[in-house]
């Protein structure tokens, strides 16, 4: 069935776990309006499996079976981007699929204690913590999965294939920043990250405290690196409001109460699809990433469904309509669409940096007491 979308800013932006009721269709090449308005179906063809502009995402045999099966997903993404996911998978490959969508570190204590109890209901699990991915194959909940018609190229493409193929990097978040649309006038609006530091913007500027999760350690860390080793100071000497959470920051900015934030892509474009006054920057220095990782599990080794969104995550098809929500594909074999009226890099651009799993290993800590320390942030 469709699932009837919740307008305004605070639906699109809600970060506390829930169910998303199944998508819709036994039979492929469906509709589905909203997706549609991101990004046009592609060509389909299911007469002897499913081919999705122009690949290959399943054989008849798999396709036939988990037409007859539902699709489990457990995700850390945010709940807009799990729905959009969800309905565009079902519009194209016409599976059925349950979501449940929950913040990584609480997703992967659920993952755990359900298969510690030997009733692992996921067949696929998408993560936005490295580490936490790396942890489901030590712990066998991921396993090897090679059969998608894109795993050579996969493993042909740096930063994507994982432990021997027990998870891969299905995207990437962007962050960059964004402002006010109504206070902020056009001339006045900032196009580089050293704007960011014109006394302009004192007091008037949010950021989320690196400490609060991967993707704001890991701009922390370009700044740093990229920007400059004096970037923070000058920063902090703007004076700006410093929140927990990007979806209060969002709404922040959303009321007036900030005119520019640092801002992660995928999260702020769905605000600014929902009708909040903001817009985004791609700066010209570059934009920060971070790791979303996915794997089969030891439940989905035995769900057609689960496969199948596997093999089409990976396709194409999965892989652009992922950059028109804000995220930046793994594939770097194919374009990088537009998010709206945004280009963001391919994920092999030089002025695309990841942070990697080793980088929050060794030096994420570090990252966030020095950070807090500069800041003067004693969360």
């Amino acid at each position: 069935m469709k699932r009837t979308r919740t307008s305004g800013l605070v639906a699109a932006l809600a970060a506390g776990g829930l169910l998303l009721a199944g998508c819709g269709g036994g039979g492929g090449g469906g509709t589905d309006t909203v997706t549609e308005g991101m990004l046009a179906l592609p060509a389909m063809d299911d007469a002897n499996g499913l081919v999705v502009d122009g690949e290959q995402v399943a054989d008849a045999a798999l396709l036939e079976a988990a037409r007859g099966d539902t699709l489990v997903w457990f995700t850390g993404s945010g709940s807009e981007s799990a729905e959009l996911t969800a309905d565009r998978f079902t519009a194209e490959t016409g599976v059925q699929v349950e979501v449940t969508r929950m913040p990584s570190a609480k997703l992967n204590e659920r993952v755990l204690s359900e298969a510690g109890a030997g009733r692992l209901s996921a067949g696929v699990v998408t993560i936005t913590d490295p580490l936490l991915a790396e942890g489901l194959a030590e712990q066998d909940v991921f396993v090897p999965y090679t059969e998608m018609p894109t795993h050579d190229t996969l493993t042909g493409t740096e930063n994507v294939t994982w432990d021997g193929g027990a998870y891969y990097t299905s995207y990437y978040s962007a962050y960059a920043f964004a402002y006010n649309n109504r206070a902020v006038e056009a001339g006045n609006v900032p196009s580089s990250w050293n704007d960011l530091l014109d006394p302009r913007w004192k007091g008037r500027m949010g950021v989320v405290n690196a400490g609060a999760g991967g993707t704001v350690q890991g701009l922390a860390a370009f700044q740093e690196d990229v920007i400059g080793p004096d970037y923070w100071a000058g920063l902090a000497a703007q004076q700006p409001r410093i929140f927990d959470t990007t979806s209060v920051q969002l709404e922040a900015l959303a009321r007036g109460e900030i005119e520019i934030a640092t801002a992660g892509f995928n999260s702020t474009y769905g605000a600014e699809r929902s009708g909040a006054p903001i817009k985004l920057v791609v700066p010209e220095e570059g934009v920060s990433g971070t790791f979303n990782m996915q794997g089969l599990t030891s439940t989905g080794q035995d769900s057609p469904a689960a496969k199948l969104f596997m093999n089409w995550t990976w396709s194409k098809s999965g892989q652009q309509f992922a950059a028109a929500q804000g995220f930046i594909g793994a594939r770097t074999d194919i374009e990088q669409v537009p998010t709206g009226d945004y280009r963001l890099p391919k994920a092999d651009d030089p002025s695309f940096v990841v942070y990697s799993p080793e980088q929050a290993e060794t030096e994420g800590a570090d990252i966030v007491r020095r950070w807090n320390q500069t800041f003067g942030f004693n969360g």
